[in-house]
């Protein structure tokens, strides 16, 4: 197994992407959004939940809650952890706007992983269990916390590991994960967001194909774990979304400053991000 080396100049070193699988409609969201002020990358991936059309619409409300509540708060000169926190209670307060507006919508909810890669490496705020990990030498790590129930599943305990203890659903929120404290990341690192229908996979397997593929960029790596879970074709596959960065990627966009595709949605969540380049969103 190789170890991940910088990808090549002009190959991507940011980069999203996601698969439907076999559900009837896609309910993940995810967006990455430049910083320029503080040379940094917000790294953002939501899972809905709720019924037709709902764990859609609450992923996509939770993302851009959080993207616009994010930019804002920095530029106030919020620290970290206040802007962490700012930005899931304006993400959580979108999703119980909606529920009002619509009772029809009571049950919609969704996990949050948000990931804040600096030059002091990575921090994070997440609720739910979508994975954020760490990629380093050949070894898959684990950050953020797992507030599903598969761990108790795992020991032998009679319920659905997917169950959340912890999920923004328009209700207070039962846990958080927060570390405001950058991890420092190494030259050849590569961070690694998902929902949990990469889980198809286990971690073995995640590094196995990361390994095989990091020396293209995070481009052939996102490609290359989704193709993974297709050929495993699992009976009613979970939506998977990955995505994926270096910290090449800091010095990539300093280096391409303003030449970025943009994908913006709406003028208001053009509104909310002026000053900042949003490179990502929803699959």
């Amino acid at each position: 197994m190789s170890a991940v080396t910088n990808p090549p100049r002009g190959q991507s070193s940011v980069f999203g992407a996601a698969i439907q699988g076999r559900r009837s409609e896609q309910q993940d969201s995810f967006a990455s959004v430049w910083l320029p002020a503080e040379k940094a990358w917000l790294l953002l991936l939501a899972d809905g939940m709720g019924g037709h059309a709902a764990g859609g619409l609450a992923s996509k409300l939770a993302v851009e809650g959080f993207a616009s509540a994010f930019v804002v708060a920095r530029s106030a000169g919020m620290g970290l952890r206040q802007a962490f926190e700012a930005a899931l209670e304006r993400a959580n307060a979108r999703i119980a706007a909606e529920q009002r507006d619509s009772p029809e919508r009571e049950s919609m909810g969704t996990t949050l992983v948000a990931a804040y890669l600096s030059r002091d490496g990575v921090a994070w705020i997440s609720v739910g269990d979508s994975p954020l990990w760490l990629y380093r030498g050949a070894g898959l790590y684990r950050l953020n916390e797992d507030h599903s129930l598969r761990a108790l599943a795992r020991e032998g305990a009679k319920v659905s590991g997917n169950m959340l203890q912890s999920a923004l659903n328009g209700h207070p929120v039962e846990i958080v994960d927060c570390q405001d404290t950058p991890i420092a990341l190494h030259e050849n690192d590569l961070v690694l967001l998902a929902s949990d229908g990469l889980l198809t996979l286990d971690e073995k397997d995640i590094a196995g194909e990361i390994g095989r593929n990091a020396r293209n960029g995070s481009e052939a790596v996102a490609q290359a774990l989704l193709g993974a879970v297709e050929q495993r074709n699992k009976d009613n596959q979970d939506n998977c979304t990955v995505m994926l960065a270096s910290p090449q990627a800091l010095a990539d966009k300093a280096e391409k400053s303003g030449r970025f595709r943009l994908r913006i949605l709406g003028a208001a969540m053009a509104a909310a991000v002026a000053g900042s380049v949003l490179y990502l969103l929803f699959a």
